[in-house]
């Protein structure tokens, strides 16, 4: 015996409604972004939920090796922790910026609690866009989709 009409619609209804809220969190705009982390666990978190939107993602684990891919390529995003050794965000940008004074592409710093306070006037002038972390993919997606 079949299930009663109005039951099928409205298990439908709530396979659709579901399916429609996790769209809304997925970003719409795809670009081309580079990911530089040196914690492995936040990298591979961001890259795998970029690349799941459709976005193309170059990684990185420092900022010395986020200058060769950038030696190399354009981004339409760079997402970077702020804090990192050897080459910190404000190094980064200033290398960035001397690659292309016109026309830099937008960067999206990543700084844990507290993380910010050494570079608060750098983030200021630059007024730069900081996620703090933790951060939920969420509110990642966002932050991209806005920038982009």
């Amino acid at each position: 015996m079949a299930p009663p009409m109005h039951r099928m619609h409205t298990d439908r209804d709530g396979v659709v409604a579901r399916a429609m809220s996790l769209l809304s969190n997925v970003s719409t705009t795809s670009g081309r972004i580079l990911v530089v982390d040196d914690d492995a666990g936040a990298r591979d978190l961001i890259v795998s939920s970029l690349r799941a939107d459709g976005h193309d993602v170059d990684v990185s684990s420092d900022g010395i090796e986020a200058l060769r891919l950038l030696g190399r390529e354009w981004y339409d995003l760079i997402v970077s922790n702020l804090r990192m050794p050897e080459l910190d965000g404000p190094s980064l940008y200033s290398a960035v910026t001397q690659r292309w004074p016109a026309q830099p592409p937008p960067l999206l710093f990543l700084a844990g609690l507290g993380g910010t306070s050494d570079y608060d006037g750098f983030l200021k002038v630059i007024r730069a866009h900081v996620l703090p972390k933790p951060f939920t993919i969420r509110a990642l997606r966002r932050v991209i989709r806005q920038m982009l």
